[in-house]
Formats: C-alpha cells, sequence, structure tokens
C-alpha cells in the first residue's frame, strides 16, 4: 500500500514515473489498473452528472478510450496522467448527457402524449407540457428563437454562431440568460 501511495504521489508530481505506471497500466497491471479506475470512478460517479444509471458503462468507455490513447501515445505528458485521465472522463460524461437529451423529440407545438399506463403519471405529463407551452410563449422573441435552435432544431454554438452571426460566446450567454428567464417563468407558473 505504501508503495502505491509513493507512486500516486509521483505520478501527481509529473516526475518520470508516468511511463511507467503507463506500462503497467497497458500490461494489466492491477495497481494501475485498480488507480486509474478510481480515478475515473471520482469523475463518473458525481452526482453533479446525473448519470447513475449508467456509471458502469461509461467508465468502460473510459477506460476503453484511455487504452487506445496510451496505446496510441496520445498523452503528451503537458500535463499530469491523472488530470488526462480527468478530462477524458469528464468528456465522455458530457457526450453522455447529449446522447441521452439529445434523443429527445421536444415539440413546443404539438406535443403527442403517448398512452401511459398511468393515469396520474399522465395527467403530470400534460400539465408540465402546458406550463413549458406557456414559458415558450412568454419569451421575448430573441429567447425563442435562440431556445429553438438550442433544443428543437439541435444546433451547436457554433451553428448558432454563424447563422445569428454573433460570436460564440455571445450565444452561450444568451442561451444562458434565456435558459434563466425560462426557469423563472417556470417557477411563476407553476405556483
Amino acid at each position: 500500500m505504501v508503495i502505491v501511495s509513493l507512486r500516486i504521489y509521483m505520478l501527481d508530481s509529473n516526475l518520470k514515473n508516468n511511463e511507467d505506471f503507463i506500462k503497467g497500466y497497458l500490461l494489466g497491471h492491477q495497481d494501475e489498473y485498480c488507480e486509474i479506475t478510481n480515478w475515473i470512478a471520482t469523475v463518473v460517479k458525481n452526482d453533479y452528472w446525473g448519470l447513475k444509471e449508467d456509471w458502469d458503462d461509461i467508465i468502460q468507455d473510459v477506460r476503453m478510450k484511455l487504452y487506445i490513447n496510451l496505446k496510441q501515445k496520445r498523452f503528451r505528458s503537458s500535463s499530469s496522467l491523472k488530470t488526462y485521465v480527468y478530462r477524458i472522463a469528464k468528456y465522455t460524461c458530457i457526450d453522455y448527457l447529449r446522447k441521452k437529451y439529445r434523443t429527445k423529440e421536444v415539440s413546443i407545438d404539438s406535443v403527442e402524449v403517448k398512452e401511459e399506463k398511468d393515469a396520474f403519471a399522465t395527467l403530470i405529463r400534460k400539465e408540465q407540457e402546458q406550463i413549458v407551452r406557456q414559458i415558450f410563449l412568454e419569451l421575448a422573441e430573441r429567447c425563442r428563437k435562440i431556445l429553438q435552435m438550442v433544443f428543437i432544431e439541435k444546433l451547436s454554438y457554433k451553428e448558432i454562431s454563424s447563422r445569428l452571426g454573433v460570436a460564440e460566446g455571445t450565444v452561450k450567454s444568451r442561451v444562458s440568460r434565456c435558459i434563466e428567464k425560462a426557469i423563472q417563468l417556470g417557477k411563476k407558473f407553476s405556483e
């Protein structure tokens, strides 16, 4: 245990041991494999993501990406190995969130309610959809337009930026402000 702790300290200090640690991981050594899995789990199992049901799949995906990247020598040692693993885990979680929420179709004009076994759930869903429509109609035209591009047309910030002729940072701040306004309206309508 002391040897593993010493090895972790050396990795965090960006010493030459990164190469030995990577070789051990690629060869399937238990210490390196467990340590990297712990790093991955630290990021993936953060409640912030809301991906609890996908933890095992995400951890496996991160391991696979990391293995491929390390095998192809994409790690350049410009940061610590731990930071590199954290970044891969973080971006994999973001990809999972994109897939999860982009596959759901949202239509403001007409929302079809599928048959549900529970009548109470259907009632709640209709109520929520009505609130979403009210929020959308109460928003300023500028907000409706930009939120439609993000959530209905599913355009990236870059695509929206070129369509509106403004900087990508401007698009991000506009989206953020419009979402804040929508949340405020949502609180008002749900009371």
